[in-house]
Parts: structure tokens; C-alpha cells; sequence
């Protein structure tokens, strides 16, 4: 059965009393989860716009509402240091009674990093420091006390309690395209999410390298829980799409052929169209869609995900 969950961007502008009540609203129009990205700001000239924090913004929705799952898609790794990572995550999963979703990957906004005096290494040193990290975030999770010595990290006799509530620990999901993220996948992950797969084909060609890694991991590719992150503009029908891309262009202060051309990995077409995209994706065996959609257009494309687009799945 395929399930949906809404992605929040904090840093489009979202404030908590806005998140809070779309994440209200989710099982109404039946969604499962809620996900938010791991940014501190959307870029350098955005001066007034706020973007909460991932793992604040998580645990205050952890505490308020009851009937959802809730996700980081994706954390940095390199934004916290991995035990205290572990440790936040841990407690998350605690405050939510045992809902959290542990999505994570190697980090790639590099004006972040700049902008916060984060080193930003190169891509192999991201990924060395993301395999370290996860060794220690897994020991944390599942042993009494762990001990790593590694290039980047290292903990001595680390005790780290309380434990999650889940076990052996909450579903990790890396998200990623690049080999050796997809060979990560395969050692680490619960659930994969292909950022960045260009439609269908690139997904299914994303599969074929993570089920071959697999087979040399020892891991069963069936059981990993594939998911798909993607933005939505989508409208009733056409008249409806173009009164949508109308108000979501002017609120951003460009004309509708510049907002597409910015938005070339986005889906935007009709409800009709939307549906048959989904089953592209569901045919390849993707069981989970975080959907993201334009700001402020959340409540009403809800809406017409469960009119119309969840009912023809």
C-alpha cells in the first residue's frame, strides 16, 4: 500500500503555528507523516525569511500531534557532531513515543556551510565523514556504551541513554544518488530516497546500482522501503494549473515561464496527469512519496490529493 507524507521547507518562511496546523490536517486528507529539511536559510540575500530548525521544528510537532509519523529528509550529518546527532534524534524518537523516520545523507548546500563556518570538504571526504557517522549513530542506538577511533570522529566508552523507543533503532532513510551514497544505502539503510532522479527511468536505473550493491552488502534489496521526494504544482485541470502557476509565480516575483524554467525537477500538470506519474513510481516498487508543495498552496493541493489523486491510486 503506498502512503503520503508532506515535506516542509522551514526555509521557504514557514512559521511553527503554520506547520503545526498543516501537520493537524494530515490524516484528514490521508497522509501518514510529516518530513522537514535540514537548511538554515534559504540563500544569503533572503535576510527576513525565517527557517526554523529541522530537529526543533520535529520535536515540537513530536509533542503536539499524536496520529503522524515524522521524518528528517534529509539531516546533515556534518551539521551536528554524530553523537550528539544520535543523541538529539534519540530524544526525538522518545518525545514522539516511538514516530520518528531517521532520514539522513552527506550534506551539499555549501553556502551553508560558508555562511555558518561549517567546513565544507570535498564530496569523498563527505561521504568518508557520513560512513564514520553512522557507525557511531547505530553503536549509540543499539549498544551500552561505544568506543570508534576514525579519521574524522571518535567517542571513548560513550554511554548514550535514553535508548530510542524503537528497535533496534528508528527506520534510517539516506537519501542520495551517487555511488557510493547507494552503496551506503545498501549497508545502512531501512529505506532509500533517490534526491534528485530525474522522473522514472533515472529512478529505475538508481535501482538496479542500489540492488547490485546489495548483493555484494549481503543485504536483501526487497526489504528496503523505497521512497520518493518530489515537488507537486497541480491543478484540477488545465484552466485550474494555470490560475496555480499564475499566483505562484507573482508571489515569487517572476512570470510563470521563469518559474518553470526554476522548477525543471518539479511535476506540474493536472490531477490526471499527477495520478499517472504516481503509478510509473509505484510500478517500480516506491511505497512511500513525500510530496512538497508550493508555499502557502499546501492546504488547498491537500485538498485536491485527496479529491482526486489519492482515490485513483
Amino acid at each position: 500500500m503506498v502512503e503520503f507524507g508532506l515535506q516542509i521547507e522551514p526555509q521557504f518562511g514557514f512559521g511553527y503555528d503554520e506547520v503545526l496546523d498543516l501537520a493537524h490536517s494530515l490524516t484528514d486528507h490521508g497522509f501518514t507523516s510529516l518530513w522537514v529539511s535540514d537548511h538554515f536559510m534559504l540563500s544569503p540575500s533572503d535576510t527576513d525569511r525565517d527557517c526554523l530548525d529541522c530537529w526543533s521544528l520535529l520535536t515540537g510537532i513530536a509533542a503536539e500531534v499524536k496520529d503522524i509519523r515524522i521524518g528528517s529528509l534529509v539531516t546533515c550529518m556534518s551539521y551536528r557532531h554524530p553523537p550528539v546527532l544520535a543523541k538529539i534524534a534519540a530524544s526525538v524518537d522518545r518525545i514522539s513515543n516511538g514516530r520518528l523516520e531517521f532520514g539522513v545523507g552527506a550534506g551539499w548546500k555549501d553556502v551553508e556551510y560558508n555562511a555558518y563556518g561549517i567546513p565544507f570538504p570535498s564530496p569523498g571526504e563527505r561521504v568518508d565523514r557520513f560512513l564514520e557517522g553512522m557507525q557511531i549513530i547505530k553503536g549509540l542506538w543499539t549498544q551500552p556504551t561505544t568506543t570508534f577511533s576514525g579519521k574524522y570522529y571518535s567517542v571513548d566508552n560513550a554511554v548514550a541513554s535514553p535508548k530510542p523507543v524503537q528497535s533496534p533503532h528508528p527506520p534510517i532513510l539516506i537519501g542520495g544518488v551517487k555511488p557510493r551514497m547507494l552503496r551506503a544505502m545498501a549497508r545502512y539503510a531501512d529505506a532509500v530516497n533517490m534526491l534528485g532522479a530525474r522522473g522514472p527511468g533515472e529512478y529505475a536505473q538508481l535501482l538496479e546500482k542500489l540492488e547490485r550493491y546489495c548483493g555484494e552488502e549481503g543485504t536483501d534489496f526487497k526489504r528496503l522501503r523505497k521512497t520518493h521526494f518530489m515537488t507537486f504544482v497541480v491543478g484540477n485541470d488545465q484552466n485550474d494549473l494555470d490560475d496555480v502557476l499564475g499566483r505562484v509565480s507573482a508571489a515569487e516575483g517572476i512570470g510563470v515561464g521563469e518559474y518553470r524554467a526554476r522548477r525543471a525537477r518539479a511535476f506540474i500538470g493536472t490531477a490526471t496527469e499527477a495520478v499517472e506519474l504516481l503509478k510509473q513510481y509505484m510500478a517500480l516498487g516506491v511505497t512511500q512519496f513525500q510530496t512538497v508543495f508550493p508555499y502557502r498552496e499546501e492546504k488547498r493541493s491537500l485538498k485536491l490529493w485527496a479529491d482526486r489523486i489519492l482515490p485513483a491510486l
